[in-house]
């Protein structure tokens, strides 16, 4: 699997919307949702402008010194109208995708829990081999020490 690129969407990988799908694409996939992503930037572009400026805004409010609830549930209702809309646009390049998301791919994305991507397997990443054998466990004694001989 190649490492992703930067571009829209993060890479066009789909983190942003879904953490763990720049994982579970293939090169295939990475490319086709690319190349739909790319043809809707100039349909993305004003919703990322209303997300920075409702986010730029509400930030300004509320280091301004005076806190007003009301302002600031106004600028975060916009930043997820424009979140909203740029998901909604994201959501239908990835169901346009081809080739489509595997039975498997759509079992790992749904089984994803954030801090764990060591759960999910890297298709493109053989297994280690082992170098090294152990050697047995000694035996242990009524408190589970190890007993030496």
């Amino acid at each position: 699997m190649a490492s992703a690129q930067q571009g829209p969407f993060n890479g066009a990988n789909g983190d942003r919307f879904f953490p763990a799908l720049g994982r579970v694409l293939t090169d295939d996939q990475r490319q086709s949702l690319r190349l739909l992503v790319l043809a809707q930037r100039d349909q993305m572009r004003p919703f990322e402008q209303q997300l920075r400026a409702a986010r730029q805004d509400m930030l300004s409010q509320i280091t301004g010194g005076q806190f007003d609830e009301n302002l600031v549930r106004q600028y975060a209702e916009q930043s997820a109208k424009a979140e909203a809309e740029l998901t909604v646009i994201f959501a239908k390049d990835l169901s346009q995708m081809q080739p489509p998301l595997s039975a498997a791919q759509v079992k790992q994305l749904k089984n994803f829990q954030p801090g764990r991507f060591q759960d999910l397997p890297d298709v493109s990443a053989p297994a280690p081999e082992s170098h090294m054998k152990l050697p047995p466990p000694l035996p242990r004694d009524t408190n589970d020490l190890p007993m030496v001989q």
